[in-house]
C-alpha cells in the first residue's frame, strides 16, 4: 500500500468513525477529531482501534454504547485496555497510577538494527557537537541511513540513539492520582543562538498527573538578538498549547482545580510579562508581537508564568543535551521510571 493509499484509507476509517459515533449521539472534542464524549464517557479511535473510557457510575451506559457500536460494525472487544497502538498500558487502581510503556517496539527495532550487544550509554548522544558530513555518501550508505529513520546527521549518532532507546525500553510514564495541586504543570525553554545558522533552540513540556502528555523540541523559525527574546517566543509556543489543554479539558469534563502555570528559569522574560512597565525594547517585529499578546494573556489571568532555577527546568533536556546526571535528572522529571523488574518476564 502506497502512502497517498495510506492517507485515503485513514481518512475514510476518521469520515466513517465520525458519522457513527454522531449518529450514537456522542459530541466530537474540537480539539481533537478522534476524540467523542458523552456524559462521563470518552470514545477515542485511531483508524479501526477503538477505546471507550467511563466514569463507574456510568458503566451501564458505557456497555450499552458498546453495544450500539457493535451493531455498526463487527468489533473484537479484547476488554480492559492493555495495549494500544503498540503501546503497553499497566494499571494499579489501588495506587491510583497508570503507566504507559513501548518496550515491545523498542525491542523490535533494537533488534533489527543490531542494539542488543552494543556498550551500554547513559545519555542517547554524547556532549560534542557533530560536525556536518562533508563527503559524498553511495546510494548504499543514503539506503542504510534511510533505513534508520533518518533523524540524526551521522549513523554513529543514530546507533546510539537506538542503543539507548533498546537499553531504556523499560522506562515507562507513570501518571499517578494523587498529585494534589501539581495535577497540571508546564515548563518552557530556549537556548539562545545555539545552532550554526544562530536560531535558538526551544522546548515546553506539559505534565498530567506527573507524567509527560505533551512536549516539543524544535529549532526557531527566526533569529533573535537575546536570550530574553529567544524565552519569549518559546513561552509564546507553550502558552498555546496551555489553552489548548484547558479547552480539552473542559470539553472532556476535567477540572485541574489550579491555573496552568508555565515555569520559566529566565526571570528577566519573568518580569517582562508580570510588571506594569516592562523594560523590553525590541526592533525585531515578530518578537515584539508575541510579547504582547503573552503580557495580554497573564495580565488578563488566561495564562500563568513563574520563575523557576535551571535546575528545577523541566525543559532543560528539550534544548540542549545533558551529561549523565543532568539526563538522569531530566528523566525523572519527564515521569518516566524503570519497571524492568515488573515487564522484564513479559518481553514477546
Amino acid at each position: 500500500m502506497t502512502s497517498d493509499e495510506k492517507r485515503a484509507t485513514t481518512l475514510a476509517a476518521k469520515t466513517e468513525a465520525t458519522r457513527v459515533f454522531k449518529k450514537l449521539g456522542l459530541t466530537q472534542v474540537p480539539e481533537d477529531p478522534c476524540l467523542f464524549t458523552a456524559d462521563r464517557i470518552i470514545v477515542f479511535f485511531y483508524v479501526d482501534d477503538i477505546i471507550i473510557v467511563n466514569h463507574p457510575t456510568v458503566r451501564k451506559e458505557a456497555l450499552k454504547l458498546r453495544e450500539a457500536i457493535g451493531h455498526e460494525w463487527e468489533l473484537r472487544g479484547l476488554g480492559e485496555a492493555q495495549w494500544f497502538l503498540g503501546i503497553r498500558i499497566i494499571r494499579d487502581r489501588k495506587q491510583g497510577k497508570l503507566w504507559l510503556c513501548q518496550d515491545s517496539y523498542l525491542r523490535s527495532m533494537g533488534m533489527k538494527f543490531g542494539a542488543i550487544h552494543r556498550r551500554r550509554c547513559d545519555t542517547p548522544l554524547p556532549m560534542e557537537d557533530l560536525r556536518p558530513y562533508d563527503g559524498k555518501a553511495s546510494p548504499s550508505e543514503i539506503h542504510q541511513y534511510q533505513q534508520k529513520i533518518g533523524a540524526a546527521l551521522h549513523l554513529d549518532a543514530i546507533d546510539r540513539v537506538i542503543s539507548y532507546l533498546y537499553q531504556t525500553r523499560f522506562f515507562a510514564i507513570e501518571y499517578a492520582a494523587d498529585r494534589g495541586s501539581e495535577a497540571v504543570t508546564s515548563a518552557s525553554d530556549a537556548s539562545f543562538g545555539d545552532n550554526a545558522d544562530r536560531k535558538s533552540s526551544e522546548g515546553y513540556l506539559c505534565t498530567l498527573f506527573g507524567g509527560a502528555v505533551d512536549w516539543k523540541a524544535a529549532k526557531q523559525r527566526t533569529v533573535t538578538t537575546s536570550t530574553t527574546e529567544a524565552e519569549l517566543l518559546a513561552l509564546t509556543e507553550a502558552g498555546k498549547t496551555v489553552q489548548w489543554w484547558m479547552r480539552l479539558f473542559k470539553e472532556i469534563g476535567f477540572d485541574p482545580e489550579h491555573p496552568i502555570t508555565i515555569r520559566c528559569d529566565n526571570q528577566q522574560t519573568v518580569d517582562l510579562l508580570r510588571k506594569e512597565d516592562p523594560q523590553l525594547r525590541t526592533k525585531l517585529r515578530h518578537v515584539d508581537i508575541h510579547r504582547h499578546w503573552l503580557r495580554q494573556e497573564v495580565q488578563e489571568g488566561r495564562i500563568s508564568v513563574e520563575w523557576v532555577p535551571t535546575a528545577e527546568m523541566a525543559a532543560d533536556g528539550l534544548t540542549k543535551l545533558l551529561p549523565r546526571q543532568k539526563h538522569q535528572k531530566f528523566v525523572e522529571m519527564l515521569g518516566l521510571v524503570d519497571l524492568r523488574t515488573h515487564l522484564s518476564n513479559h518481553e514477546d
